[in-house]
């Protein structure tokens, strides 16, 4: 298995350092760089009106190497970082991206072994997981903020075992950079009646969405706009969330209200359980870290990096005797976005995703069932 995870962290290295030019220059980082750019030159409205970012991804990415409808759909401070890159030349500002996503990346793994630690060697061999996980190759190649937004989620578990309200705080303003992610984290605090963790969180998160109001009005309105624009901009089919099923039978349209839906009721669904007070907030945490990605409206292979939080109190639970052995169900789903890759017609990785989730849910529940026995009962 070492040789397996070597080797597949071999080729996503060759398929990060060996991305042509050309596949940078169509890359969401140009999109966010070009919004950079009319950031710093002080036009806080223009990323989201896309006549002016078309113009200016045209400039970045001349010859139409990039589509130039894509839409900007992050709140106005995510582009801050890509308005301080846009100083330095589109290529050197790509690698310098990839060399902070690739930190962040490893902050998040030392910040889960403070957390929840496991054996001293699980960092290594976590980080060994990451580059061989395509979520990894299309953040890396993408230039997408995913690596942020996982961090984000690894803060939230810091936050919920020791109650600190700057953890709480810092991984509120990073989910907020893909806010469909929050509300889940905000729940698992909120199973744990963490009270001041929400508050913090939520506080974190406030400024970074209301930070379009920069531009004015209409840059609230716009990102808003845009973010449920994105998720028709982008073939259903890519989408490793729900949407990717069922999506290609319905027009764009109808496909996002459905999703949206979808996305509501299972939030409903997991704030009920949070209401309950789930015996182990732990496993609630890591069911509703990756429920909420398969009912995203939107969630293409970089967004399943935020499923390292999951991975990690998987395994967490398995050593605490919780849950089986997880490593079965990963390399399942590393398999089927190999696959995906490919460009199937039908997105395998929710399909598999979704029946991990469910043998495993339902092996958790059979061992939390035997462990509620008494021992009289568990001897007969």
């Amino acid at each position: 298995m070492l040789a397996l995870l070597v080797a597949l962290a071999a080729a996503g290295l060759v398929v990060i350092l060996t991305q042509s030019p050309s596949s940078r220059l169509s890359s969401d980082f140009t999109l966010n760089y070009s919004a950079g750019l009319l950031i710093r030159q002080g036009q806080l409205a223009a990323p989201y009106h896309q006549p002016a970012l078309a113009d200016m991804m045209r400039r970045v990415a001349p010859g139409g190497a990039i589509d130039p409808r894509l839409p900007f759909s992050l709140p106005l401070a995510a582009g801050l970082p890509y308005a301080l890159l846009s100083l330095l030349p589109f290529e050197v500002a790509f690698r310098a991206w990839q060399l902070v996503a690739a930190a962040l990346l490893l902050l998040a793994v030392l910040l889960l072994q403070r957390a929840v630690p496991l054996a001293r060697g699980a960092p290594v061999l976590a980080i060994l997981a990451l580059v061989a996980a395509v979520p990894t190759w299309a953040t890396m190649t993408e230039g997408q903020p995913t690596a942020w937004v996982a961090l984000g989620a690894a803060m939230a578990i810091v936050a919920l075992r020791s109650e600190s309200w700057r953890m709480a705080a810092g991984a509120g303003a990073l989910l907020a950079v893909k806010p469909q992610y929050l509300p889940a984290y905000l729940l698992v605090l909120f199973a744990a009646r963490r009270w001041r963790a929400i508050a913090a969180a939520a506080a974190g998160a406030g400024l970074v969405l209301m930070s379009s109001l920069a531009g004015g009005a209409s840059g609230l309105s716009g990102m808003v706009h845009n973010a449920l624009s994105a998720n028709q901009a982008v073939p259903v089919r890519m989408n490793e969330a729900w949407v990717g099923l069922y999506g290609m039978a319905l027009p764009a349209t109808g496909a996002t209200v459905v999703a949206i839906a979808i996305y509501l009721a299972t939030l409903t669904a997991l704030a009920l359980l949070a209401w309950r007070r789930p015996t182990s907030v732990l496993g609630f945490a890591a069911l509703a870290s990756v429920l909420i990605v398969l009912a995203s409206p939107h969630a293409l292979p970089h967004d399943l990096l935020i499923l390292v939080v999951p991975a990690w109190l998987a395994v967490v639970l398995f050593r605490d005797g919780a849950l089986r052995n997880p490593i079965p169900g990963l390399l399942l789903t590393e398999l089927a976005l190999l696959l995906d890759l490919h460009g199937l017609a039908f997105p395998l990785g929710p399909a598999v995703i979704t029946a991990v989730v469910a043998w495993y849910g339902w092996q958790f529940r059979q061992r939390a069932a035997r462990r509620r026995q008494p021992p009289i009962g568990r001897a007969a």
